[in-house]
This record gives C-alpha cells, structure tokens and sequence, in this order.
C-alpha cells in the first residue's frame, strides 16, 4: 500500500468511525465530539463553538523493494523484515524508512452539550 492511499484510508476510517460512534452513542444519551464547550485543559482555558481540532500521529515506516536491479515501488510496511531475502525468483533487497508526521483533523461535531436532552430511564 502506498503511503498516500494509507493516509487517505486511515483518515477516511477515523472520520467514519466517528460518526457511526456519534450515531450508536446518542441513541444512549451520550455525546461525541461535543461543540460550543468551554474546558480548562494542561492548565489553559480552551473554548470551541465548532468541534475541538484533533492531531492524528503518524509513525510509519517506508519500504522500497528492489528485485534483480529494478525497483519495484515504495509503500507502507504493515509486516515482518526481511533484508537480503533470497528466493527461488532471485535476490530482493528491501530498505526501510520510518517517517514520523501529522495531521489536524476536525472530526465530525456532534452535538452541543446544552443542547443535548437528557436519557430518560425507561
């Protein structure tokens, strides 16, 4: 998998996972991702009207395969190592890089904790 597809796929995910959250919590009363919440956090005061920016880490590693002298492509490397690996197809050399980033994300807001009814019990 290529690293940008990866990005991509992992951003896509956490966004979808988040609302399927917000749908399946707020049926319980709860509240994901609320807006318009002021809170003191690591000793400052932070108020959002939309939904609070979050940074989603990345700590990858980067492989580029190399296969009878011709590179076959640079991806995302999900496995196990092998360097030098010899098969039955020839000698393949594989070099790995990690790359360390992030990236803001405002996640889907959900709903504003004044506004929010209460659950009542049945």
């Amino acid at each position: 998998m290529e690293l940008r597809e990866f990005v991509r796929v992992t951003l896509e995910q956490i966004v979808q996972g988040v609302s399927d959250a917000q749908r399946a919590i707020g049926d319980e009363g709860g509240i994901v991702n609320p807006v318009d919440i002021s809170f003191t956090k690591d000793g400052a005061y932070n108020s959002y009207s939309h939904a609070m920016p979050q940074e989603v880490l990345f700590d990858v590693a980067l492989t580029a395969t190399d296969k009878h002298g011709a590179t076959e492509g640079i991806g995302v490397f999900l496995g196990g190592i092998s360097l030098g690996k010899k098969t039955d197809a020839g000698v393949e050399q594989v070099a790995v890089t990690k790359v360390r980033f992030s990236v803001p994300l405002v996640l889907p807001p959900g709903k504003s904790p004044r506004l929010a009814k209460p659950r009542l019990n049945e």
